[in-house]
């Protein structure tokens, strides 16, 4: 099965580019699997998508009579709390697969996610399954504790996860200046980075992971290499706030090295004192 990216924008799917590639496959006698989509708290670049848009999308999925997967683990994680409906609830037609996870949102190491579909493909999910799935005691604790704490919890975690994004934000405007360039996503756990066209973040990974940092190298994230080859994914959830600063003082150290960016700016210590503007 092969896979056709289909570009973003501020608001996620570029729907007139699904609609070209749709009709394209159609034209080829193709008929595709399903869109796959993340229309809240868009991975890597932190979008989501508006409710005409999502419209739009579920008109043009049924034109073409092509599920649409539906992948919402980050919808809990809005800086706002809201949340657009799902694509699953607003769909009259069937044909929405939606899936969710508790992993963002508890714990990671909890692994506990859902699918909400028609009988008919949790039926065909099922005859697919190959493991034993997650153990019962883990999920009965899930529950106890969502019941409980769920919508307490939420907001306290956004919060938290709003202020680690400042901190890489203003960690980033401190040691890369104009040279990383990002919008401010409105949820989730990551910030999506434009840094100047001589950095390849595949080798600058390399570099930084020797230093202690790990990154996530834009072109592990996009269908377009050439596109994502000076971009990369920086994860704040896990990271204090002090460990953010350090890690990114030392980052924008490896690039400087490696690449000859950024430049030093007034603001920036040097070691033994500050640079002269």
């Amino acid at each position: 099965m092969t896979a056709v990216g289909i570009p973003l924008d501020r608001e996620g799917l570029r729907l007139d580019a699904l609609a070209a590639a749709l009709d394209d496959l159609k034209a080829r006698n193709i008929r595709p699997k399903y869109v796959y989509t993340i229309p809240t708290v868009q991975n890597p670049t932190g979008t989501i998508m508006g409710e005409q848009r999502r419209r739009e999308l579920l008109a043009l999925a049924e034109i073409h009579a092509v599920p649409i997967f539906e992948d919402d683990c980050y919808a809990d994680l809005i800086w706002d709390g809201r949340r657009p409906p799902a694509l699953h609830a607003m769909n009259r037609h069937g044909g929405v697969i939606h899936i969710g996870s508790f992993s963002k949102s508890i714990a990671p190491a909890l692994r506990v996610g859902y699918i909400v579909a028609g009988q008919e493909m949790i039926a065909r999910m099922l005859a697919l399954k190959i493991d034993a799935g997650t153990g019962a005691l883990e999920q009965m604790v899930l529950a106890e504790f969502c019941a409980a704490h769920f919508t307490e919890h939420v907001p306290r975690l956004t919060r938290g996860l709003r202020a680690k994004l400042e901190t890489l934000m203003a960690a980033l405007a401190e040691q890369f200046g104009t040279a990383a360039e990002f919008d401010e996503p409105p949820g989730g756990i990551f910030l999506w980075i434009k840094l100047p066209e001589a950095v390849d973040t595949q080798k600058l990974t390399l570099a930084a992971l020797a230093a202690g940092v790990a990154i996530n190298p834009g072109p592990e994230w996009s269908t377009n290499k050439a596109y994502a080859k000076s971009r990369m994914r920086l994860c704040f959830a896990s990271p204090s706030a002090e460990e953010i600063r350090r890690g990114v003082a030392t980052l924008a150290e490896v690039c400087r090295r490696e690449f000859g960016v950024p430049a030093r700016i007034a603001n920036v210590l040097q070691r033994g004192g500050a640079q002269p503007g």
